[in-house]
């Protein structure tokens, strides 16, 4: 199964049915405002597809902290629910895991919503850990 890099207004379009079951918040046309915005800060989207059809998206950036240098820094990662547990998630991630490598990152970073119980366990199945709490607010 081949790994895309979502680029054009075509392929990120593709791949929002997959991203509204984490961000239901987007119409189209605000999703792809955000892209272009995102892309122009580094932001990347991989998608995998099923006959054709995007499945699974994973949306990262590459960061430069003082705690772990560079990282890879999930902003999205979803499976749409009726191909979920076929791989697709575990292929784009193992797919991350390989880019750090071949760039020296050592680490990977992602936060999670506290009630995606399901995209919990697999994280935890693929080794990451736990490591703080996220704290926001709104004004």
């Amino acid at each position: 199964m081949q790994i895309i890099n979502a680029t054009t207004k075509e392929e990120l379009a593709k791949c929002f049915e997959v991203m509204r079951e984490l961000r239901p918040h987007h119409s189209l046309e605000s999703f792809l405002t955000a892209m272009k915005q995102m892309q122009k800060e580094g932001y990347r989207l991989l998608y995998l597809q099923d006959n054709a059809k995007a499945v699974c998206v994973a949306g990262y950036r590459l960061t430069t902290t003082l705690y772990d240098g560079l990282i890879i820094d999930f902003d999205d990662f979803v499976t749409l629910p009726g191909f979920r547990g076929k791989g697709y998630a575990g292929q784009l991630f193992d797919h991350l895991v390989a880019v750090a490598k071949e760039n020296n990152i050592k680490t990977i970073h992602l936060n999670s919503n506290h009630q995606r119980y399901d995209a919990h366990r697999f994280y935890l199945n693929k080794k990451m850990k736990i490591i703080a709490h996220h704290f926001r607010i709104e004004l």
